[in-house]
């Protein structure tokens, strides 16, 4: 076992000495005992040299716990074997100490002497009372020190759990904002092209309206907390400023529908999150054909998801075979599908998932996430984006 850190020595040292205090002190209650049955003291030499006897097995109890304190991190029976020279050596000490100074002092006080034989009976039994305490005292030192240094690995343990996962949530929060904040740069430009060729044809109402349209759509999107999770109508909402650029871009050639039903419209979503798969269906679905094509959105429920549908009449992309759930570029699965895609797994796992699928005519796109109500969100009246 490692040395053990200055404070929990500290705390470890005045439990042993209250533990070794302890242990001795049962010892001479022992020995006190059949003299407190029988109504008669001990001979003074007698009680000399147990107090000598105790003394001595106290002081050389701190020799084994600083032993204890060093053995190896093994298997206990491993642990406990390390503990044996000092037990049997210092048992022996006992032993001798009891022999030569506690016999003198028997000697001395009590005037009795004893066979050799009786020296040597009472120098083994000394010795094995030896043993057995400082055996004692030692397993109980190692259970004590097992159980502070688990203690303490533990806390180190959670402290370094609470870390990680702090650096986790961080780590998390940095790559949602960055997806969150990943707008494609395709819709900008077509934008300012736009505004720029309504402003050189004259037509300067339409250009001033765009603008303002665009700065108000950017206003919502890029003031948004890239982790907070809003109410559905707050996500339409900024749907609807987005789709009045476009109309201006498009006029006739797009239509919008969209159906959500009341209770829904209080559902939490991420910020920004149906923006890109209205996109996608404009860049790929409106854009590269002349004729009317419909975007439509559909909000429904099922079970305890929520699932968005958005999908339009436009032309079929290409690779119509490769599967979307295999991440490849399936026709129209680019940036803003993927980035959506990732979002969703950093924010729900396995429950969040985003499909994309080629129909005969046109595109769709499915959204699934957990179903979870805003309670202080009001859901008005239905109405058309």
């Amino acid at each position: 076992m490692k040395d053990i850190d200055v404070g929990l020595k500290s705390d470890l040292f005045r439990q042993a000495l209250l533990l070794t205090l302890g242990i001795w002190g049962l010892d001479t209650l022992l020995f006190a005992l059949p003299y407190l049955a029988s109504g008669k003291p001990p001979l003074p030499g007698m009680l000399a040299s147990h107090f000598l006897f105790m003394g001595l097995g106290a002081l050389l109890s701190g020799l084994v716990y600083v032993r204890a304190s060093r053995t190896p991190r093994d298997d206990r029976p491993v642990r406990f074997a390390a503990l044996l020279p000092a037990v049997v050596g210092l048992a022996l000490v006992m032993a001798t100490s009891d022999m030569l100074i506690g016999g003198h002092l028997r000697v001395a006080l009590d005037g009795v002497h004893p066979a050799p034989r009786m020296v040597a009976a009472r120098a083994a039994s000394q010795f094995l009372v030896g043993a057995w305490m400082f055996a004692l005292l030692g397993a109980l030192y190692l259970m004590m020190i097992a159980v502070r240094v688990t203690r303490e690995h533990e806390g180190q343990l959670a402290d370094a759990r609470a870390q990680a996962l702090a650096a986790e949530a961080q780590a998390s929060a940095a790559r949602l904002a960055a997806l969150r904040y990943q707008l494609n740069p395709h819709f900008l430009f077509n934008t300012l092209n736009a505004v720029s060729s309504a402003v050189i044809t004259g037509r300067n109402d339409e250009a001033e309206s765009m603008l303002a349209r665009l700065a108000e759509f950017l206003r919502l999107t890029l003031a948004a907390d890239p982790e907070a999770m809003i109410p559905l109508e707050d996500e339409l909402a900024t749907l609807q400023a987005y789709l009045e650029i476009e109309s201006v871009r498009f006029r006739d050639r797009l239509g919008v529908e969209f159906s959500c039903p009341d209770e829904l419209r209080a559902a939490l979503v991420p910020s920004f999150v149906l923006q890109p798969l209205i996109e996608n269906a404009i860049k790929h679905g409106v854009a590269p054909t002349s004729r009317p094509v419909t975007v439509r959105l559909e909000v429904s429920r099922d079970g305890d998801d929520l699932v968005v549908i958005v999908e339009d009449d436009g032309e079929a992309p290409a690779h119509q075979g490769a599967h979307p759930a295999a991440g490849h570029q399936v026709g129209r699965v680019g940036v803003g599908l993927t980035n959506v895609r990732q979002r969703l797994e950093v924010l729900y796992g396995a429950r969040g998932v985003l499909q994309a699928a080629p129909r005969e005519r046109g595109f769709l796109v499915l959204l699934r996430i957990p179903l979870r109500l805003d309670p202080a969100a009001v859901t008005p009246g239905a109405r058309a984006a």
